[in-house]
Formats: C-alpha cells, sequence, structure tokens
C-alpha cells in the first residue's frame, strides 16, 4: 500500500490541495497526523477535506483546543489569536469532531502521533535527547510524527556490540529512508503541508509565488519512506490571512 503522510496543515486549503492532487496517482490512503486548523484561513474546508480524504485523521494541539480539549493558555500569542478568530467559522458539529480525533493511534505496525509518543499533545522531538526519550516508551519500530513543521528523522540502531547509535537529519526532499533494515527503529517527521518552519521552507513575502508544501510517501510493502516537497501559489491564501488579521 503506498501511504501519503500529511501533518499540520493548519487551515492552508492551497497547499494541501495542491499536495492532494500531485500525490493522487501515488497513493491508496492517507495518514493525517494532526492540526488541521490554526494560523490559515480555511479551517472549515481543510477540516471536510481531511474527513473526505484521509485514512487516519489525528488531532493536534490546535484541533484539540479549537474542541475544548486543550486549553488556550498554552499557546503562543499568534497562535492563540488565529485559534480565537477560528472557534466562532466552525459549526458545532465540526468543534465535536475536532475534540473527538485521538493524538495517538496504530495503523498495521506503524504508531502514529501528532507530537512524541510519550506527549502526543506538547511533546517536540528536535533532538538526539527528545528521540531517545520516544524510543524508551517501546511498543513501536516505526513512529510517524508531526508537531515540529520541521521534516526529520531519528533512527535508533542496535549494534552487534550490543551497544546503541542514533542517525539524526533533515529530511532532504525525494531522500528515503529504510523503515525496515534489521534492528533499527525509526521516528519520522514528514514536515508540515501548510506552514514549514524550516529555514528554506518558512513562508516569506519574496516566495508567496512558490511556497512550499512538505509531506511523505511510504511503502507499506518495501518499507520505503520519501520525504517530498511541492511548491505552490500561497498568494491569495496570505492576503486573506493579513486581511483577517492572522498573520
Amino acid at each position: 500500500m503506498r501511504v501519503l503522510v500529511v501533518s499540520d496543515i493548519h487551515a492552508n486549503l492551497a497547499a494541501f490541495d495542491a499536495v492532494l492532487r500531485q500525490t493522487q496517482a501515488d497513493r491508496d490512503a492517507v495518514f493525517c497526523l494532526g492540526d488541521l486548523a490554526g494560523y490559515g484561513p480555511d479551517p472549515k474546508e481543510c477540516i471536510a477535506r481531511a474527513a473526505e480524504t484521509c485514512t487516519v485523521v489525528l488531532g493536534g494541539n490546535h484541533d484539540l483546543a479549537l474542541g475544548g480539549v486543550a486549553d488556550l493558555s498554552n499557546f503562543a500569542d499568534h497562535a492563540r489569536r488565529a485559534l480565537e478568530w477560528t472557534r466562532p467559522q466552525l459549526s458545532p458539529e465540526e468543534v465535536a469532531y475536532l475534540s473527538k480525533l485521538p493524538l495517538k493511534t496504530e495503523y498495521g505496525d506503524v504508531l502514529l502521533s501528532h507530537g512524541s509518543p510519550e506527549n502526543p499533545l506538547w511533546g517536540y522531538i528536535f533532538s538526539q535527547s527528545d528521540a531517545e526519550i520516544a524510543f524508551a516508551q517501546g511498543g513501536f519500530t516505526r513512529c510517524f510524527f508531526g508537531h515540529t513543521h520541521f521534516p526529520s528523522f531519528f533512527i535508533e540502531v542496535q549494534e552487534a556490540q550490543g551497544t546503541v547509535s542514533y542517525k539524526i537529519g533533515y529530511g532532504m526532499p525525494d531522500s528515503i529512508i529504510e523503515t525496515d533494515r534489521e534492528n533499527r527503529r525509526v521516528l519520522l517527521n514528514p514536515g508540515s503541508i501548510g506552514f514549514p518552519r524550516d529555514q528554506v521552507d518558512t513562508p516569506r513575502f519574496s516566495t508567496y509565488h512558490r511556497a512550499a508544501a512538505r509531506y511523505a510517501l511510504f511503502d507499506t510493502e518495501s518499507g520505503l519512506w520519501q520525504f517530498k516537497r511541492l511548491e505552490y501559489d500561497m498568494r491569495k491564501t496570505a492576503e486573506r490571512m493579513k486581511w483577517l488579521g492572522l498573520w
């Protein structure tokens, strides 16, 4: 099965639709690792699109805040303002839908988590020490996670001498990670569809016409994970965000 793995859409419909169109012939399923809403101007549309197209939809901290599960006081000012704008845009049915999304689940032999497995609501994985804490939770060989908006990989390798080593890196576009190799466990983040935060792809005024959406493709038979990057036109989305006071 060929799986499109997306995360942190954040109400950016232009980016989400661009990725769905690009991958239509390359996927049999879609895993969404959470944060459908927040930041962007199209929460209703992104919620509907995810419900229609995704095989698995997780909730993120922004989603659960909108669903009344997470506390708004835990968010930075700009994130909280966007959530305060978003909430009145949603119907009671949409609020209920977000409130019931799981933060973590399993699909086959893959653990899916919005944040780190031990704290899927708020936990970030940026460093080796973060990854070691996540791996220490046990119970998984492969974990796909989001939340950081940063395409990345963390690989734990059991060496022949009984020691453990780690490989950590940035998910360069089109680079491939072999997840089925013996004596290794992996934590993989596809990056953000709507608002990447790495230095190259963070949205800027000068690059709105060719903004980047980050995602990944995973083949369940071969165990191959491929980081992907797609450029799309974000100008109308950015203009609406500015007009609505979201940016």
